[in-house]
């Protein structure tokens, strides 16, 4: 995937794909005429690069450019080798609808952590999600790595799983393959979990992809729900988000809020003082609606 930063036309990204000399997955994205734009991407859809770049260079709308010749420049700088492709920030969806879950953060190669969440909780919730950081910097990484991959264990990379390497070649394969975001659903609700906003710091990270702004609002408006005078402003923006809820992990915090018709759970370390927590997300059947709470491993 290509991300190209345009220079004199509405739309601030553009972005694409492609695999040889085939383009793919054309979007504008941030402004412009969405109409025209998502025409021109269903015309050029698995057309070769050398068809379509006379049909786009040249086209003049403003400032000299427009958005076709600015598109014929991106591709070009990609195929000269000098736009480098984007890292993907990959997006695992849970399509299994739950009504009991668990979720925890924090492992950092704490063997003993994981295992005796997995023990306690399979056999209460559906299933088991981790925001990140499943490896540390003084944990039994390998160990931890291969528990997870046996009881299936969903979780999102965090920034520990993204540089601490493991010593065995595929459990290192393991952490660099996982995703970014988890999106599932609890009954009617979706939601979203992540680890922090190290996700922006990323290559392919866009403030136009998809996810981003809950991403931004969560990290960057409200510091992990630790600016509680930018409540108001965040309460508004939820009305744009694509969830009902937002899990984020990183700040070694436990805090539940809801603004507007939103939850915010920030998910603290799997382990605090020798006690293990998780939070504990139920589908309330005749409230139509999330409850949360923190439990400890017993």
């Amino acid at each position: 995937m290509y991300i190209y930063r345009t220079t004199g036309i509405c739309p601030p990204e553009i972005h694409f794909r492609l695999t040889g000399n085939t383009l793919t997955g054309v979007r504008f994205v941030g402004g412009g005429c969405r109409g025209n734009a998502q025409l021109i991407s269903r015309l050029l859809e698995g057309r070769d690069v050398d068809e379509v770049l006379p049909l786009l260079k040249g086209i003049v709308c403003r400032n000299d450019t427009s958005c076709p010749d600015q598109l014929a420049r991106a591709i070009e700088l990609a195929c000269e080798g000098q736009l480098r492709a984007s890292e993907e920030i990959r997006i695992y969806e849970d399509t299994t609808p739950r009504l009991k879950v668990a979720v925890i953060s924090g492992v950092e190669g704490n063997l003993a952590a994981l295992r005796n969440c997995v023990a306690a909780l399979r056999p209460k919730v559906e299933e088991l999600y981790c925001l990140g950081n499943l490896t540390g910097p003084s944990g039994d990484n390998d160990a931890v790595v291969e528990l997870a991959r046996k009881e299936k264990i969903i979780f999102a990379a965090g920034p520990y799983d993204r540089t601490l390497p493991c010593k065995k070649p595929e459990n290192q394969d393991r952490l660099l393959q996982a995703p970014l975001f988890i999106v599932f659903s609890l009954g009617e609700k979706r939601i979203l979990a992540f680890t922090s906003g190290f996700i922006q710091e990323l290559e392919g990270f866009s403030d136009f992809s998809l996810y981003s702004l809950e991403l931004l609002m969560v990290c960057n408006l409200s510091d992990y729900l630790r600016n509680k005078e930018v409540y108001p402003a965040l309460r508004t923006m939820t009305e744009q988000f694509s969830v009902d809820a937002v899990l984020f992990a990183g700040t070694g915090a436990w805090e539940h809020v809801r603004l507007g018709s939103v939850d915010f759970v920030n998910v603290g370390p799997v382990e605090a003082g020798g006690v293990y927590q998780y939070a504990l997300l139920c589908w309330d059947r005749e409230q139509l609606e999330i409850s949360f709470r923190i439990l400890e491993v017993r």
